[in-house]
């Protein structure tokens, strides 16, 4: 099989990954993960969970992350197209406080279809064109007491969302914003 193919964002150690894809007249194959190839790309985790997510056209899922008790993300979109948004939340980091965005698409080809996401991020994503599934692999277990949301439209972060009036959770729409974290999180800490 082909070697994965990465590209480096400008925040520091988010990548996206395009799987290789073979397609023949039956349809299509990609790996979601898998630990060679993966590995041999510099990717190389003790997944903790594989989580699975659908969700419909027109939400906005995020911006979450865990605090303590961090977790590295494998996202892989598995079917559909969706506009993710990654922030850096390490208060000792050149970037912190910053986000990119990125398409990530299952079959659309001019997009890569996975990111990763090192520890001390907050994620969310956006379904503009329709529904999505999406698998994500996380290095550590899902902690209820650890999980936090970063308001979606804080504007001092000024996420350039492609939806409106997203539908969103409850826990979304009363996320923290950045300036309150910044009194929380701590460089060095």
């Amino acid at each position: 099989m082909k070697k994965l193919h990465t590209i480096p964002s400008t925040l520091d150690g988010v990548v996206l990954l395009d799987p290789p894809r073979l397609s023949d007249a039956r349809g299509m194959f990609r790996p979601v993960f898998a630990q060679r190839l993966h590995a041999d790309a510099g990717y190389d985790h003790q997944w903790a969970e594989v989580n699975l997510s659908h969700t419909k056209q027109g939400c906005v899922r995020g911006l979450h992350f865990q605090q303590p008790n961090s977790q590295a993300k494998l996202i892989s979109v598995v079917d559909g197209t969706i506009f993710d948004v990654v922030v850096d939340l390490r208060p000792d980091s050149a970037t912190f406080g910053k986000w990119e965005s990125f398409t990530l698409s299952a079959s659309d080809t001019a997009h890569p279809s996975q990111i990763y996401i090192p520890e001390g991020f907050a994620h969310g994503l956006a379904t503009p064109q329709g529904p999505a599934t999406i698998a994500y692999l996380v290095s550590r277990q899902w902690d209820p007491d650890s999980e936090h949301a970063l308001l979606w439209n804080d504007p001092e972060l000024a996420i350039a969302w492609p939806i409106n009036q997203p539908e969103l959770s409850p826990r979304d729409q009363a996320g923290t914003t950045l300036a309150e974290l910044k009194r929380i999180l701590k460089p060095g800490g």
